[in-house]
């Protein structure tokens, strides 16, 4: 097998992977919105809000990538190729606009944990309709910061890859994009969580059990948030080879793509593990889903049992 015959079947397998991984990313954040939908409309939870907008967003992110990957899939069997057109950028301007959107939602809920705390008279602060105007300000907002990559025309048709994404050598587009996904969350959370305990180590009052809990929670948003950045370095550590090397060059968005949605499915499981409210809901509805279960076999053995209760009488008479 020649060198070229291997670098086109890894990188089709890791298109396909991150095909199936970006479906698995969409089917669970169905799942679980549609598991706190209900809850939300019942208790008007806002902590389950906040963690519903993650999710939001990562179903955003996976329905723009489905997309991506299969035109990927049909370009490495000349199925389709594609051109830079307008449509082209913007689609590449969502996937990174949408992976704003994820790491500064992450910065929103350190945000209320923060205000809830060291600001527990401000309500406004802790209301459902603040974050209601929030929310949608909040993705307007990393749009608009992902805009000048679009706007400097960064995102170019790769014609390797069938898709409009930053191309490797553009060093200004990737330094500026990579600082408003990632750098500028992960500063502002470790931030909130450093005032966060200056501030529940100084105070002269007993601090609450719920603000204890919201430190620990700003704890592991910073440790989920940190993990999503190890990720990462294969693509950061292969991008600064580049210039010193052509190995990788040909996989080049494959890995920075299949690193990107091994982080998202990551993700998608530990929210459950920052979120203590989402831990019990998803038990409750494992609880509730054992009980109905039993419930129908109890009724189903019942009805077996009065079925040949019934028929030994009729032998009888």
């Amino acid at each position: 097998m020649s060198n070229t015959t291997m670098i086109s079947t890894v990188a089709v397998t890791l298109n396909f992977i991150s095909l199936i991984g970006a479906i698995f990313v969409g089917l669970i954040c169905i799942f679980m919105l549609g598991v706190l939908l209900s809850s939300i409309i019942r208790k008007h939870d806002l902590v389950l809000i906040l963690v519903a907008n993650n999710y939001l967003a990562l179903l955003v992110f996976a329905l723009i990538a489905i997309p991506g990957n299969f035109d990927m899939f049909r370009g490495d069997y000349n199925l389709y190729i594609g051109m830079e057109t307008f449509s082209c950028r913007i689609r590449g301007y969502m996937i990174y606009s949408s992976l704003a959107v994820i790491f500064h939602s992450f910065l929103l809920q350190a945000a209320f944990r923060f205000f809830r705390v060291v600001y527990p008279s401000h309500v406004w602060l802790q209301h459902g309709l603040t974050y209601a105007l929030i929310i949608p300000i909040l993705w307007l907002i990393s749009f608009l910061f992902i805009l000048p990559i679009h706007v400097w025309h960064d995102i170019r048709f790769i014609s390797m890859e069938n898709v409009c994404l930053l191309p490797i050598h553009s060093t200004r587009g990737l330094v500026f994009s990579n600082l408003i996904i990632y750098g500028i969350p992960i500063i502002i959370i470790n931030i909130i969580y450093i005032q966060l305990t200056c501030f529940i180590r100084r105070s002269s009052k007993v601090v609450s059990a719920r603000a204890k809990r919201d430190v620990i929670v700003v704890r592991r948003i910073i440790l989920v948030v940190c993990i999503l950045i190890l990720m990462v370095v294969p693509y950061v550590v292969l991008k600064l080879m580049l210039p010193f090397t052509d190995v990788g060059k040909p996989l080049f968005y494959r890995i920075q793509n299949i690193t990107t949605m091994t982080g998202l499915i990551i993700l998608s499981f530990m929210l459950v593990y920052v979120t203590p409210q989402l831990k019990v809901l998803i038990a409750l509805q494992k609880s509730t889903t054992v009980t109905s279960t039993s419930a129908q076999q109890h009724c189903i053995l019942f009805t077996k049992s009065s079925n040949i209760n019934t028929t030994n009488q009729e032998q009888l008479s």
